[in-house]
């Protein structure tokens, strides 16, 4: 299975074009954290909780397990197997660390996976399809990660959407439930944590840059987790009585998604380090998406509809 998946981007190295790398470096973004809360807070801002608690869950259990099982596997990337094997530059930066599962083709098919099952509309599966496949692609196009990683997140994804989407059904049958499936997702973040600290580590590697994948994944499914609890008990945000105001909902609130994702990491360094920056930046998208901008958009909402 090694070989087979190391003599496919021997056959895509040969057969790559600038104007193919172009496109699927363009691709390979809509796998990448941004895009991620993008689409899950314009999920959440115009349609409410109902789809995006059920997605988010799903992308935020499925990249801690993902991030978890590439520290079990410890496989290495492909040009790290084979010299020979050049990924193209542009997608080399955000390859790190070991290389199944694929991340960018879990996360994608976590969230439009979980969005399209949640959903219950069948036509939602055709742009659900289309985005993972092409974000899988990507990657194999690029060279950063073979048919097996890209095969094994999508497997992950479709047990994570379909363990996540029936834990929110079932937890929504009786009020007490919500505290056993969101304590369940606490214990998940603290578990993945524990587990990759009980890793050995590699020669050379700090603890911190070994697990910061997990890490990161388990901060952000924490501080999902609060702000589900928060919004659901506190703000009940809904979209329907914000009328057209739910267009100015996405336009602001992705614009401070994009700075945050851009600038928020730099400017907190210098007061937190590093890495207490890579964790409240973590922290701060569910926060943004399901808490802070919710709260806002309260005001905006019709003065008969309240």
């Amino acid at each position: 299975m090694n070989e087979l998946g190391l003599n496919c981007l021997r056959w895509v190295q040969e057969i790559r074009t600038p104007e193919g790398e172009a496109f699927f470096l363009r691709v390979t973004e809509w796998g990448e954290g941004f895009w991620l809360m993008a689409i899950l807070g314009v999920v959440f801002w115009v349609w409410g909780g109902r789809v995006a608690y059920r997605a988010g869950l799903a992308l935020m259990v499925g990249e801690l397990f993902g991030s978890v099982l590439k520290n079990i596997f410890k496989i290495p990337r492909a040009w790290v197997r084979d010299e020979t094997l050049l990924p193209v530059e542009g997608a080399r930066w955000g390859a790190f660390g070991y290389s199944f599962p694929s991340g960018h083709a879990t996360g994608s098919a976590l969230l439009g996976g979980g969005i399209a099952v949640a959903s219950r509309r069948w036509w939602l599966w055709l742009p659900a399809l289309l985005w993972m496949g092409l974000v899988g692609i990507s990657r194999v196009y690029l060279g950063v990660h073979t048919p097996v990683d890209v095969a094994g997140g999508w497997l992950l994804a479709a047990v994570v959407v379909g363990l996540a989407v029936w834990a929110v059904n079932w937890m929504e049958a009786e009020d007490w439930r919500s505290w056993a499936v969101m304590g369940g997702a606490v214990l998940l973040a603290l578990a993945g944590i524990w587990l990759i600290r009980r890793q050995p580590l590699p020669e050379g590697a700090s603890w911190f840059d070994h697990g910061r994948d997990t890490y990161r994944a388990g901060v952000a499914l924490l501080a999902f987790v609060a702000s589900w609890h928060i919004e659901r008990t506190r703000i009940r945000y809904q979209p329907e009585r914000l009328g057209a105001f739910r267009i100015l909902a996405v336009v602001v609130g992705v614009v401070v998604l994009a700075l945050m994702a851009r600038h928020l990491r730099r400017l907190l360094a210098f007061w937190l380090g590093p890495h207490g920056a890579m964790y409240v930046q973590a922290a701060a998208g569910p926060l943004w998406i399901f808490v802070v901008w919710p709260y806002f958009l309260k005001g905006l909402e019709k003065p008969e509809a309240r």
